[in-house]
């Protein structure tokens, strides 16, 4: 601070000899109450200093926590439009997986199907095959049967 020890104000003063001479009590008094009293401004501006500081702290901390609420806030109300809109896409998916599902089904059931009818036709083209050789073999044998009886001289009467 300001008032202390050299240059012209209540210090020592000299006399006209050179001689130093000593402060009287009252300006030693007088100094102190100075000095005391520039130390209690001093520390006063420094408390004032400090609690606007503490104020100003305080102010941006909740600025700071206010703006963090608010963005978690904000990203907690995106997150719930986010969630909402991927349970509706899940449930159309499953729909159209049931879909799919029921149409597979479905063609897989016509192709057992289809099966069913081939190893059937199948199953009688073997028959006639089968019944095409017998009656082959008859005609053959009766033909055999004729010419031989033709080629012995005995005629065949019809009746």
């Amino acid at each position: 601070g300001g008032g202390g020890g050299g240059g012209g104000g209540g210090g020592a003063v000299s006399s006209s000899a050179g001689r130093l001479s000593e402060p009287s009590l009252g300006e030693i008094v007088a100094q102190h109450r100075r000095t005391s009293s520039q130390l209690k401004a001093d520390l006063e501006k420094e408390k004032q200093d400090f609690i606007k500081s503490a104020e100003n702290l305080g102010e941006a901390v909740l600025d700071t926590l206010d703006k963090g609420v608010g963005k978690t806030y904000e990203n907690q109300r995106r997150l719930e439009y986010e969630a909402k809109n991927l349970e509706a896409k899940v449930s159309e998916f499953a729909s159209e997986i049931k879909q799919w599902t029921n149409l597979y089904t479905s063609f897989n059931d016509a192709l057992k199907e289809l099966g069913d009818v081939k190893n059937w036709a199948q199953g009688i083209e073997a028959d006639l095959n089968d019944i095409n050789s017998s009656l082959t073999q008859v005609v053959n044998r009766a033909s055999s049967k004729k010419q031989s009886e033709n080629d012995s001289g005995n005629p065949i009467v019809n009746k």
